[in-house]
């Protein structure tokens, strides 16, 4: 019995998380309550507040429900500039066909403000975007190592350059909706960016 009741708050779980990335995305993060994310699961404020300890706990666990967007796949022998452009572009992949990752970072990027009881939420992000740094100037170190970029590309600089790029193409590819100004040319821009990048010769 206590197995089918831990299962039923699992299930509870998932159905707020679902649900208030749907509200999140829809509506906005600010305009979004607790309650109106109860009603559109069909639960009690309670049973909110029995899962998640207030609205930034439940957006970060939201986040997390998607997992990460972007991976560099591939085994260290690989062309790093090759893994770096595949990552990439699997990321928008992931986006044109998954509604969930799509509805997450609309909520991110488009939906919610970062100040107030979500400024932690700021510095997680940010925390992310470190990562993202770390494993990009690993890939240009490497890339400088085999000569495919020139030797005087500082591997640091080169991947906040890269980085810079990918927060900006994220955020305008999710505002076109219309897909007339950056979606219908998402992987010539990546294979552009990165081959700029590649030592000619």
């Amino acid at each position: 019995m206590a197995r089918k009741t831990k299962a039923e708050a699992a299930q509870t779980r998932e159905r707020i998380l679902d649900c208030a990335r749907q509200v999140f995305s829809r509506a906005g993060v600010t305009n979004t309550s607790l309650e109106e994310i109860a009603r559109e699961a069909g639960v009690t404020r309670g049973a909110v507040y029995w899962h998640f300890r207030d609205k930034a706990d439940l957006f970060m666990a939201v986040r997390q429900q998607t997992g990460v967007l972007l991976r560099f796949a591939g085994d260290a022998t690989d062309d790093p500039l090759d893994r770096l452009e595949a990552g990439l572009q699997g990321a928008f992949r992931r986006l044109d066909q998954e509604k969930q990752a799509q509805e997450t970072y609309e909520m991110m990027l488009w939906k919610c403000e970062y100040a107030g009881e979500f400024a932690g939420v700021r510095q997680e992000l940010m925390a992310a975007g470190e990562r993202f740094l770390q494993e990009t100037t690993e890939l240009y170190a490497e890339a400088r190592r085999r000569k495919l970029i020139a030797p005087d590309l500082d591997p640091r600089l080169t991947a906040q350059e890269t980085f810079c790029f990918y927060a900006g193409l994220l955020k305008l590819w999710l505002g076109d909706e219309q897909g007339g100004v950056i979606r219908r040319d998402v992987r010539k821009l990546i294979a552009h960016h990165v081959g700029a990048r590649r030592r000619r010769g």
